[in-house]
């Protein structure tokens, strides 16, 4: 088996045969697509089962729920490719995107990781495109930088390869688990190549927790976004490590106005916040 396609599905009815089809109609010989249904409790396990009837190319799990990286890690432990990709259940793969990304890396069984460009918040009015010129980077500490990959650590425009995954999980607990993942692994330096072909369609989800983060969600990013400028020894004062201080910044103001609790420790953000928190209650 060459690729596995992992997709965790939540109560994904209204969008898993979507989802699934714009896979299938792509699809290459020697590839499997594995379908994880994490404790539903709409009619998504009947709609798994049925897809999966209908071609011999899904196979479906069914488990308690457990959320998104514990599925993700489930579905690894299940896989049989000797790469791996992940999907989303309300998500789309655009139109020969799979073939062509499976054919570069066999073609260069050198690379470990290679990302394909994304389309985020696909049919929404704040949707953009995120492109990549095709290369294979010096090292993965280059590619963090110089691609502003804090960005894009999003699992699904990626295929990986399986071996990577007997010293690598994704985090069990954890919110915004994609950052906390990618900034481990790429700290090992895989090799790792971008393209320019493909496309994966991000769509908006209202319902999804970036758009209705919390407090505790935030400060779990900012976590996860501190731990990964550690890891990947990122130069806060250097072109491309100023992007990533300024929103590591903006989330510490907004944890500071709902919490009232620092846990950026850089000179003058805590001044910051505070000048912050009254220049909003003045303008109220």
């Amino acid at each position: 088996m060459r690729l596995s396609i992992i997709i965790p599905c939540y109560n994904a009815a209204d969008t898993l045969r979507q989802c699934v089809q714009s896979i299938l109609e792509q699809l290459p010989s020697e590839t499997e697509v594995i379908l994880v249904n994490d404790g539903s409790t709409d009619s998504t396990a009947q709609l798994a089962d049925c897809i999966s009837s209908e071609n011999a190319a899904v196979r479906v799990f069914h488990k308690t729920n457990g959320g998104p990286s514990e599925t993700r890690n489930y579905g690894i432990s299940k896989a049989c490719g000797d790469y791996l990709m992940f999907a989303d259940s309300d998500d789309l793969v655009a139109p020969s995107t799979i073939p062509a990304v499976l054919s570069y890396m066999l073609q260069h069984p050198e690379v470990d990781v290679a990302e394909f460009p994304v389309r985020v918040h696909c049919g929404y009015t704040s949707e953009y495109q995120q492109n990549f010129p095709t290369r294979i980077w010096p090292s993965a500490r280059e590619y963090w930088h110089e691609t502003e990959a804090w960005e894009h650590t999003y699992a699904y425009n990626k295929v990986y390869r399986r071996q990577l995954f007997q010293k690598f999980q994704f985090p069990e607990g954890r919110i915004f688990e994609d950052l906390w993942f990618y900034s481990e692994l790429l700290s090992t330096e895989p090799k790792v190549a971008t393209l320019s072909c493909g496309l994966y369609l991000y769509r908006w989800n209202e319902k999804g927790l970036t758009v209705n983060a919390d407090a505790e969600a935030l400060q779990q990013l900012l976590e996860a976004q501190m731990r990964a400028a550690r890891l990947m020894k990122t130069r806060l004062l250097s072109l491309h490590g100023w992007r990533l201080y300024r929103s590591m910044l903006y989330r510490q103001i907004d944890i500071y106005s709902a919490t009232g609790r620092i846990q950026l420790h850089y000179p003058f953000v805590k001044l910051i916040c505070i000048l912050h928190k009254r220049f909003r209650k003045t303008n109220k």
